[in-house]
Order: structure tokens, then C-alpha cells, then sequence
């Protein structure tokens, strides 16, 4: 048995050691917000964000006027977004709600827009459980309402050139802490899985020379074109349009990323 067989579904624990970093990690990563907003606008409320983490694209949303419901597996990254939500004069169109994406049971079935961004289905390991997600995103979608979900595109020369290296992903200053946090990621592949096995780890250099690492593992299962067009018709969808970045652009074979709109039948 490999690694990536003993690898199961990431437990709640394991995603809240990301929650100290989490907003820092993604301080410069906004490409999606203006792409999610539009189609919101477009499509209308309710929205529901699966896997809204500390609310980075969910918040924007309830300030530009939407109701909005994230859910999320994870408390530690749920209670950094509560704090974010404090206070605000659109916390009343916030509805945060701990569960798995695979079997969370809401008391509404009517959003009209609902969508995972930024790779999070793919932290759901098996075929099987993915489309378990799916299956549960349609049930709560009305029929005719929107889904939007972001993946990358598996880069397989790029997967296999960073297989087993240790580099430096970034690095920023914590403002309350004084500390330099460099955060390195290290990789493998398995390409008859299709899963990529990451460990980060978010070194802290504090000001008086101590150091503290913190350890972040995940595995993540990526999608080729036609598996998730297949999958999504499965769940009760119909894919409309299959865009290869935030700019709607068509995927091709080198685009960044691999985006589905899909309508719920």
C-alpha cells in the first residue's frame, strides 16, 4: 500500500493549521473574486460557497449586497471568518455553517448560485467521494441555478519536475509577531491516482531567534477535462462552459486553470 492509498480525506484538524496563515498566504490572490462576483450578479441569491475557508471570496460577496452561505469543514478557518464578519454592517446576510462538503444537510435546497473556488474540491481524495460532493451541491441548488468550480489544470511536466523538491513558495512579514514567515512546500506525484501529495511548512523566524515550524499535509486529487464534464453530468448537471482562467477564456491544453459552469437540471 502507497502513501497516497493510506492518505485518507483530510480531517477537520488538518486544515485548521492553516488557519494562522491563511489570509497572509493568499494576501495577493484575488483573480477569482471579480470572476465569482460577476456571475452572482448574473445568476442572483441565495449563493453558497463549498469550502469558504476564512470567507476570502464569500465576504466580498456579502458586501457588494448578496445573501450568503459558506460552509466549511474546518472551525479554526470558520472562526477567522466570524472575526472578519464582526461588526460589519452585512453580517446579517452571513450564514456560516461547519459540515462536510459530502454530506452537509442544509434547511434550504433553492440557491440559485453555488460554487467552490481555488482547488478545494480537490482536497477530496477518491472519485467516489468527489462525486459525492457533486451530488450533494445539486441537491442544494434549485433546478436551473449555477455552479462554478475551480480546479488547476494538471501542468504534468511542471508535477513532475517538482516532484520530491523542497522550494521556497513565499515569504512575508507577520505583522503582529514581528516574524518572517517563509513557507515551503515540498510535492509528489502519482500520476495513475491523479493525486499530488503537498506538505507546507510555514517556518516562522521570530525577532529574539526563535524558530517554530508549523507542518501542513494535504493530498489532492486533480480532474482532467472530460472526467469532471462526466462527473457533473452524473451529479445532475449540464456543463455550459469549461473557461481555462478568471477571464472566461476558453481551456485549452496549456490554460492555468480548468473552470466549469455548469447549470443544475
Amino acid at each position: 500500500m502507497t502513501d497516497f492509498e493510506r492518505s485518507a480525506t483530510a480531517p477537520a484538524t488538518q486544515f485548521d493549521r492553516f488557519a494562522r496563515f491563511y489570509d497572509a498566504d493568499y494576501r495577493e490572490y484575488d483573480q477569482d473574486i471579480e470572476a465569482i462576483g460577476t456571475l452572482a450578479e448574473e445568476y442572483g441569491d441565495p449563493v453558497i460557497e463549498w469550502g469558504a475557508g476564512t470567507g476570502r471570496v464569500l465576504l466580498p460577496l456579502a458586501a457588494a449586497g448578496h445573501t450568503v452561505t459558506g460552509v466549511d469543514v474546518s472551525p479554526e478557518l470558520l472562526a477567522q471568518a466570524r472575526r472578519k464578519l464582526e461588526g460589519s454592517e452585512f453580517a446579517g446576510r452571513v450564514t456560516f455553517v461547519e459540515g462536510d462538503m459530502r454530506s452537509v444537510a442544509l434547511p434550504h435546497s433553492d440557491y440559485a448560485f453555488a460554487f467552490c473556488t481555488s482547488n478545494t474540491l480537490m482536497h477530496i481524495n477518491t472519485a467516489v467521494e468527489q462525486k459525492e460532493v457533486l451530488a450533494n451541491v445539486r441537491r442544494h441548488l434549485r433546478p436551473g441555478g449555477y455552479f462554478f468550480l475551480d480546479l488547476f489544470n494538471p501542468d504534468i511536466p511542471r508535477l513532475l519536475e517538482v516532484n520530491g523538491l523542497q522550494e521556497l513558495a513565499d515569504q512575508w512579514l507577520d505583522p503582529e509577531t514581528g516574524a518572517t514567515v517563509l513557507k515551503w512546500s515540498i510535492r509528489r506525484i502519482d500520476l495513475a491516482e491523479q493525486l499530488q501529495e503537498t506538505l507546507f511548512i510555514y517556518e516562522e523566524n521570530f525577532p529574539d531567534g526563535q524558530v517554530r515550524r508549523t507542518l501542513c499535509p494535504f493530498t489532492l486529487r486533480y480532474w482532467w477535462r472530460n472526467e469532471g464534464e462526466l462527473m457533473l453530468a452524473a451529479a445532475g448537471f449540464d456543463v455550459e462552459e469549461v473557461w481555462g482562467d478568471f477571464d472566461a477564456n476558453p481551456y485549452e491544453g496549456m490554460s492555468e486553470r480548468l473552470i466549469f459552469v455548469a447549470r443544475a437540471r
